[in-house]
């Protein structure tokens, strides 16, 4: 980690996080060489490829520290990645991170939000490398680029569905957005619904679900839902250069309960279709192999919810019976 200013106090801080790192994670037989050095070496598994993902989380864009405890935004930085390398169906090996931040922001604040990356990075495998501290000039930014590796073979990617193959998605889509609303609209009741404020502060990446899809060989293409299902479905379905209709009835949507329904704003569905922020996994999956496609695994439902069709960019919604065009609505930075 590169030192920008404030020399002995940020070196300081920077041995905090180190030692912290060598404490939670356990050493990585791919890294070679790690923090300390100007840059860090990793070698991929003999017959694997490299895969690079980077994201970033802008404070007042993508998190709010009136609801976000520092753990909370280390542990998602590191999620949105992990989500992306599950994606491809790779294996996460390690990670950097870039963290400006105001020059009055406590040490321990700072320490938090590698505690809850580190615990993350503990759970799925990955390592810390290194990265950059350096002062902001006010607001909080934190970058993180993993890497990951997969066979060759089994790298799946969002431009090989085709028509007449099944849609299916992983988990529930919805819980995250509601969870948002409550945090901010009601955060003292909030901490009552842990499971819809934790599918937004703290998601799970369906890594184990990615490499089972990309080894077993049932996925012909696949996605995470980052900014929502109905505009993921797009990226797909132009990337892959066919359509898509969504049967409505087998979206699958969180149980919130009359309380909270009475104060969301939204129907449901409209969570589940253009949420944002599950970190599930969309795929296709042939006809032939449709078989193939357990309802569960691991713990982790598994829901068929429409088809590939030929018709290339036409995204649509079957509901009661009749069929409409679904638009991409969840999330996008440049959206007027």
């Amino acid at each position: 980690m590169a030192v920008r200013s404030s020399a002995q106090s940020e070196t300081r801080l920077i041995e905090r996080i180190h030692r912290l790192a060598r404490q939670v994670l356990s050493p990585s037989e791919n890294v070679s060489i790690s923090f300390g050095d100007d840059a860090a070496a990793l070698v991929p598994s003999s017959g694997h490829m490299l895969l690079i993902s980077t994201d970033a989380l802008v404070e007042g864009i993508h998190f709010d520290l009136d609801y976000f405890r520092p753990e909370d935004l280390g542990w998602k930085a590191l999620a949105v990645n992990l989500s992306d390398i599950a994606a491809m169906g790779g294996r996460p090996l390690g990670f950097t991170t870039s963290l400006a931040f105001p020059k009055d922001a406590p040490p321990s604040f700072v320490t938090r939000i590698y505690r809850g990356m580190l615990k993350l990075a503990a759970l799925s495998g990955a390592v810390l490398l290194g990265g950059d501290l350096c002062a902001s000039p006010g607001t909080l930014f934190l970058d993180v680029t993993l890497l990951g590796e997969v066979k060759p073979e089994q790298v799946r990617t969002r431009d090989n569905a085709r028509p007449g193959d099944s849609l299916f998605v992983t988990g529930e889509l919805g819980a995250s957005a509601i969870g948002l609303e409550l945090l901010r609209r009601f955060p003292g009741r909030a901490r009552y619904y842990p499971h819809l404020a934790g599918r937004h502060l703290r998601p799970t990446p369906r890594n184990p679900m990615g490499r089972w899809l990309a080894a077993s060989g049932c996925a012909s293409a696949l996605i995470d839902l980052s900014d929502g299902l109905s505009t993921d479905l797009h990226h797909l379905c132009r990337a892959s250069g066919v359509g898509a209709v969504i049967e409505a009835d087998c979206v699958p949507l969180p149980g919130i309960g009359p309380q909270v329904g009475s104060w969301v704003k939204r129907p449901l569905l409209d969570y589940g279709l253009n949420g944002g922020e599950d970190y599930e996994l969309l795929f296709t999956v042939p006809r032939g192999k449709r078989h193939q496609v357990p309802g569960r695994l691991e713990g982790l439902g598994i829901h068929e919810i429409g088809c590939i069709t030929d018709e290339p960019g036409a995204c649509r919604l079957r509901e009661q019976g009749s069929l409409r065009p679904l638009s991409p609505g969840g999330f996008d930075h440049f959206r007027r």
